[in-house]
């Protein structure tokens, strides 16, 4: 008799905790989609305005903005394969690998930046849905 009332009580706490936990991560996931469009967008207008490589080329501004966020977007992206990676060796050698880091997180970048802020879109409509309808119920 003693487990069932237990169960019983665990049962309801787990119900109260995955309301409020669900809600808590919908709206983490919402405010992680945001501040990743703001940096986007952050990276976007200082690029633009530094106009830093494409100095001479008629859009050349759009580029610089360009590669500021894309760069910003292959480090995250590469940094989800090769997060933990140690690179043993001497200060040339880490600055070899930052360097090689580097270039191949713009050309990923370049190409994975649509699709980042196409999911972040998503995410952000998605999320902001469903916290719209839990806060619109309770």
């Amino acid at each position: 008799m003693m487990t069932t009332t237990n169960t019983t009580v665990f049962k309801r706490m787990g119900r109260i905790l995955s309301l409020v936990f669900s809600d808590y991560n919908e709206a983490r996931a919402f405010r992680e989609a945001f501040m990743r469009l703001v940096t986007y967008t952050v990276l976007f207008v200082i690029g633009y305005r530094l106009n830093l490589v494409f100095d001479n080329v008629p859009d050349g501004r759009i580029f610089d903005g360009y590669a500021m966020a894309a760069l910003f977007c292959g480090l995250t992206v590469l940094s989800g394969f090769m997060n933990n990676m140690i690179c043993i060796g001497g200060c040339l050698t880490m600055l070899i690998f930052m360097l090689i880091k580097l270039a191949v997180s713009m050309a990923i970048g370049i190409i994975a930046l649509p699709i980042c802020v196409a999911v972040n879109l998503y995410r952000i409509v998605k999320m902001g849905t469903v916290l719209v309808k839990s806060s619109f119920l309770s």
